[in-house]
């Protein structure tokens, strides 16, 4: 069967490249995002559906929209897409229960976290709530693992910091939750960008080749000062950051981010 391949990461971390990349090594056209008007709401989740999901888990209108986009896949091609936003409404939830998951790789995404954040504060992409609710998360959503309060006192720059903290997590909870049922591959921006790393990415998904590898992506226009970088990079460091033991206590204590345990009980 064609092979599907999506990639599970928080934005900012090269999700644009990814799709370069599978796009000139694999026999796929990859798509990083699909942002035409009639995509919204059908291919492409719109604010409704992220702060459904986030807020009430896979309810109905969540399940709906993957129906409809996960059928909609093309079943004689490869299909690669690299869109960031999907890993944060149920793409997981609903990819392990579609009749295609043994097709499909999830290639978890990561980049250096302070770096990562620096990127969304030189972009001043944490001020709008409307960006939020689009295209990252809202620290007020309920169904969240990384408690956000301790670092919204520090503004932008705190909202920033969660939000990464708590994509790390996500990628954890669901590589835990899920890897009996989807196939998971790790990839570290920082080495797969380079000769010996998008090697070692390409062997993990079945691929034998020397790999071809294109130049950055919406890289920012204004790099991250190394100051930024070391402030982001303390402010981690000292809050103890530890996504396994933060998803245990999650699950222990709130069961599931598609909230499915609380509906049934409700």
């Amino acid at each position: 069967m064609p092979q599907i391949y999506f990639s599970l990461t928080a934005g900012r971390s090269g999700s644009g490249w990814l799709a370069k990349f599978l796009s000139a090594n694999l026999d796929v056209n990859a798509i990083h995002e699909p942002i035409a008007i009639e995509d919204f709401g059908t291919r492409m989740p719109e604010v409704r559906q992220l702060r459904s999901f986030n807020t009430y888990g896979s309810n109905e209108e969540i399940q709906a929209f993957w129906q409809h986009k996960l059928d909609a896949l093309p079943q004689d091609i490869n299909y690669a897409e690299t869109n960031h936003t999907l890993g944060k409404c149920g793409l997981i939830e609903a990819l392990a229960h579609h009749p295609r998951n043994s097709d499909a790789t999830v290639i978890v995404l990561r980049r250096n976290l302070a770096r990562q954040c620096a990127s969304y504060v030189n972009r001043h992409d944490f001020i709008l709530i409307s960006t939020l609710w689009q295209w990252f998360l809202a620290p007020d959503y309920p169904n969240r693992i990384v408690n956000a309060e301790p670092f919204l006192k520090m503004g932008q720059l705190g909202a920033a910091i969660w939000y990464a903290l708590e994509m790390e997590c996500r990628q954890t909870y669901y590589e835990r939750c899920y890897g009996d049922r989807i196939r998971f591959v790790n990839a570290q921006l920082e080495d797969v960008t380079q000769p010996a790393g998008a090697k070692q990415l390409l062997t993990d998904l079945g691929v034998d080749r020397t790999p071809i590898l294109p130049p950055k992506t919406n890289a920012n226009s204004v790099a991250s000062s190394d100051e930024l970088v070391e402030k982001i990079d303390t402010v981690i460091r000292t809050s103890q950051f530890d996504p396994e033991s933060l998803v245990s206590q999650y699950i222990a204590l709130r069961g599931s981010l598609d909230m499915a345990e609380r509906r049934a009980a409700a």
